[in-house]
């Protein structure tokens, strides 16, 4: 059995998250959390190096760019982390989160591991894989030696023997959906695949077998913390066996930590939201932004480029930007809806006017400038292979420049709508979760009632 549900009510301190850069995967996060019955507190970098950890136990990062995540740290942020993990706090990462942790720079080099190059991993997988667990250890605790874990877009590890560490959970085998670039394994594996042509085709790596007996999860002591890195994300919504995995692991580096049970860490307090709260015509602004970024997203459904993989992911043709157009429609909509739930009469704070016309804006901008992208793509296409990254044409790739940047790392128009979005995220939900935390002592109730993700 799970350590945390309807049956199993977590009786730990609350769970610190990282939020900057997370994203969409932070959303995913905390909706499963709540789900699971798990408290938690968002904290940011400036949090992180203020001091906020001393009073937790265990830190989850999710996904999203590495990069972005350290320089929301900063090198004090990077210090109080450390210290945090050698003094006995323990420290999950997905995707990420992991790569964070990891060597050398710009990652925060916390463990000798590195990832596997390019050249040599399976760049670009996602859906579900099964993974074989150690029987025996807490994380397995109710659950079966094998399993079906999520993967979307992960690295891997460059594994080598470590001091006090060793493999949780290695690939065993693709799962029904699992999926390599825009191919089906479903539909190929029971076909004599030429995989070299193919991958000369596709100038990438496509061979499952690439992954499979590779550590999927690694366990890494660091002074008196542990570490878990994984690459599957554990927090995604409706994966049962995964979030109870989730569960297990929270509970396993809540109890098996270094930390001492001073009062401190057994009661530590989010931090509180601003003071400010969004006026009714924030929230208009918002909603007309909302439509904006909607209107994008039917104009790629309607040219046969994506389609809705699930709720809160869609599934884009090869060479486009596809990830950062889905969260921006999903990160949108869930600022639309947590300012419209706690939104005030009148005219409100004059920094929500201010940062939602921005939003407005640059929205407005982004979209009408993706639009044009999308179809230069779609017809560049047309001639031949189209990547993400290189020249294809001086039209292409001056939009390209202006919208993402010229790295994976997102930066450009698009950095600039996420970091405002995630900005207002943190606020708006540290709103939500102040008022739930009132409702709950209220009501008499010391822990959050598990509910429905809202990314599902």
């Amino acid at each position: 059995m799970s350590t945390a549900g309807r049956d199993h009510p977590w009786k730990r301190p609350p769970v610190a998250i990282l939020w900057d850069q997370s994203l969409v995967w932070g959303l995913i996060c905390i909706d499963t959390l709540e789900t699971l019955g798990i408290p938690h507190h968002l904290l940011s970098g400036r949090d992180v190096a203020d001091g906020a950890l001393v009073s937790y136990r265990v830190l989850l990062v999710p996904g999203g760019w590495a990069t972005h995540k350290i320089q929301a740290l900063g090198e004090v942020g990077r210090l109080r982390l450390l210290e945090f993990i050698t003094g006995g706090g323990g420290y999950i990462g997905f995707c990420g989160g992991a790569g964070m942790a990891l060597s050398p720079s710009p990652s925060l080099g916390i463990v000798p591991l590195e990832r596997m190059a390019l050249s040599e991993r399976l760049p670009n997988a996602s859906g579900h894989i099964v993974v074989r667990g150690v029987p025996g250890h807490p994380a397995w605790t109710g659950l079966p030696e094998t399993l079906p874990l999520s993967i979307w877009w992960p690295s891997q590890f460059a594994w080598h023997p470590l001091p006090q560490s060793f493999p949780l959970a290695t690939y065993l085998s693709p799962g029904q959906d699992f999926t390599i670039a825009d191919l089906s394994y479903a539909d190929l594996k029971h076909l004599d695949v030429p995989w070299r042509e193919w991958e000369s085709a596709y100038g990438i790596n496509l061979n499952p077998v690439r992954i499979l007996g590779q550590p999927a999860m690694v366990e890494i002591r660091r002074g008196k913390g542990k570490l878990i890195l994984s690459y599957p994300h554990l927090e995604t919504p409706g994966d049962t066996l995964g979030n109870r995995l989730l569960a297990n692991i929270l509970a396993y580096l809540n109890d098996s930590g270094g930390r001492s049970l001073s009062a401190a860490i057994s009661k530590p307090r989010p931090p509180r939201p601003s003071s400010s709260r969004p006026s009714s015509d924030a929230v208009s602004r918002l909603q007309a932004t909302l439509e904006t970024v909607e209107s994008l997203i039917h104009f790629g459904e309607r040219n046969l480029l994506w389609s809705w993989r699930n709720p809160w992911l869609l599934q884009w043709r090869r060479g486009l930007r596809g990830l950062e157009y889905s969260m921006l429609a999903v990160m949108m909509r869930r600022v639309f809806e947590e300012a419209r739930a706690c939104a005030v009469d009148g005219d409100g704070d004059d920094s929500w006017q201010e940062s939602t016309r921005r939003l407005e804006r640059d929205a407005r901008d982004f979209c009408r400038m993706a639009a044009r992208l999308l179809i230069e793509e779609k017809v560049a296409n047309q001639g031949g292979q189209l990547s993400k990254l290189g020249s294809v044409n001086p039209t292409v790739d001056r939009l390209r420049r202006e919208l993402f940047g010229e790295r994976m790392s997102h930066s450009g128009l698009c950095g600039t709508l996420f970091d405002r979005l995630d900005r207002m995220l943190l606020d708006l939900l540290r709103h939500s979760h102040a008022a739930a935390g009132a409702d709950r002592l209220e009501r008499g109730h010391g822990h959050p009632k598990p509910r429905k993700p809202r990314c599902n």
